[in-house]
């Protein structure tokens, strides 16, 4: 008797909300419904706070993320402030800004990308004090 192996091509229905507290305290919120998978933070700080420190660590993790969620035809918009910052994966319109970075089913924008770098030189001058 044999199994039968699950069809890779079908996608994972999700369905949950998950809370995670950052070192600052801050919450970060994930929903998941369907195969949409929806992260919201208070502020670019937040967001920070759960990647790895640097850039290049950041771009893997994130091509390593965008990669999975394809495969699991799962979609993940990210919401900063109440506003959509970006999204990546199943269904995501890749715009130019992704494409120069090698981002592929990324919905990237120039002012979410001036606003993340200048969290995060806000965050390196407050360390240094």
């Amino acid at each position: 008797m044999t199994a039968s192996r699950p069809d890779t091509a079908l996608p994972i229905d999700v369905d949950g909300e998950l809370r995670l507290d950052g070192p600052s305290g801050r919450p970060v919120a994930l929903t998941a419904r369907g195969s949409q998978l929806s992260l919201a933070v208070a502020g670019w700080a937040n967001l920070n706070e759960f990647g790895p420190g640097s850039l290049r660590a950041r771009r893997r993790a994130l091509a390593t993320a965008i990669k999975a969620l394809r495969v699991l035809r799962l979609r993940l918009d990210v919401a900063v402030g109440g506003e959509r910052a970006f999204g990546i994966g199943e269904g995501v319109k890749t715009t130019l800004l992704a494409r120069l970075f090698g981002l592929p089913s990324t919905d990237l924008r120039v002012s979410n990308l001036v606003s993340l770098m200048r969290s995060r030189a806000a965050a390196r001058r407050a360390s240094r004090r």
